[in-house]
């Protein structure tokens, strides 16, 4: 079993999801075989500060910090990286006010009432708890 493969089970033993895995892999593929430093990684976010957005930067800067966990290297000074990284700008998402929200409740096309119910509970959790619909269809009844 190769580096690659033992950090992507690393990473599932962690609950991490598939598709973020595959992430991190393909992000960690190019240096997994590589001795990495502080002096090095400085290197590869500063090679990547004209190709990429800083946001792009804090994710890949996150993905090498948990493989230097993996590979249990702490001589690393992640706050020197960090402050290579331009500041991130947030985002700010249109979102619903409850005005709007008590309306589209009000559209019904469900002919059975307790799907009709069901579903402006999924609109009312979605709403109050601002957790994204991908992540509320991966919710299991044991969580």
């Amino acid at each position: 079993m190769n580096n690659l493969q033992k950090y992507t089970q690393w990473l599932k033993n962690k609950s991490l999801q598939p598709s973020t895995i595959r992430v991190y892999s393909t992000i960690i593929k190019p240096y997994q075989d590589k001795l990495l430093t502080t002096k090095k990684l400085a290197q590869i976010i500063k090679s990547g500060l004209v190709k990429y957005t800083p946001s792009y930067l804090v994710l890949k800067r996150e993905i090498l910090k948990s493989y230097s966990q993996f590979k249990q290297l702490r001589a690393i000074n992640w706050e020197q990286i960090t402050k290579l990284i331009p500041q991130v700008q947030k985002k700010f998402f249109a979102t619903i006010n409850e005005a709007e929200l008590s309306q589209l409740k009000k559209v019904r096309f469900e002919k059975d009432n307790q799907i009709y119910q069901r579903n402006n509970l999924i609109l009312e959790f979605l709403f109050y708890s601002g957790i994204r619909v991908s992540e509320l269809t991966q919710i299991k009844h044991s969580d």
